[in-house]
């Protein structure tokens, strides 16, 4: 006689949460950062709101942004850019509202569609969100370059949180190599 187990197998809980995590972020240098940058036809910068308490970020992004990235501020990010002379595309919108966008099939910057979003001065639990909703349902390729691994993004710097110096480094060539 076959037993119940047998008959009807029942799916261990670990087994079903791995599908979340096919995909993990690769870990990544500055020079691949700029070379996938560079590679993107609409690529975007997206702040949080580290920037408010973080100058030295607020400066990394003012750099995008005169290297010709888009920038979308999020909440009160869009304080300090504008007072450097960044004119944000968005800048009263939450992450959540940005990401909603980049969701949308007919959402367009300068007439083309974001194939590229990079992350940076987010808090590592609201930003995983985010990019695990991109991750799953958008074409739109995520790098965070955060002092934080995030691994919802396609790409994402490892952590640096113990050397603060070197995340700002890393920074520093990223924007070099652009």
């Amino acid at each position: 006689m076959i037993s119940k187990e047998e008959k009807f197998p029942v799916a261990k809980r670990y087994n079903v949460a791995d599908i979340q995590v096919s995909r993990e972020a690769t870990a990544v240098k500055p020079a691949v950062v700029a070379n996938l940058i560079k590679k993107a036809s609409n690529p975007v910068l997206i702040t949080g709101g580290t920037l408010l308490k973080d100058p030295k970020l607020v400066e990394i992004a003012v750099k995008f942004y005169e290297k010709g990235i888009p920038v979308i501020a999020t909440g009160g990010s869009s304080k300090p850019l504008i007072e450097r002379g960044v004119k944000p595309l968005f800048k009263t919108f939450t992450l959540h509202q940005i990401t909603q966008f980049l969701l949308d099939e007919d959402f367009k910057i300068n007439g083309k569609k974001v194939d590229l979003a990079v992350f940076l001065g987010f808090l590592p639990y609201y930003l995983s969100r985010m990019l695990s909703a991109l991750k799953h349902f958008s074409e739109i390729k995520t790098i965070a370059i955060d002092e934080f691994y995030h691994p919802h993004a396609s790409f994402s710097f490892t952590n640096l949180t113990k050397d603060r110096e070197l995340y700002y480094s890393m920074l520093e060539e990223l924007i070099t190599k652009l």
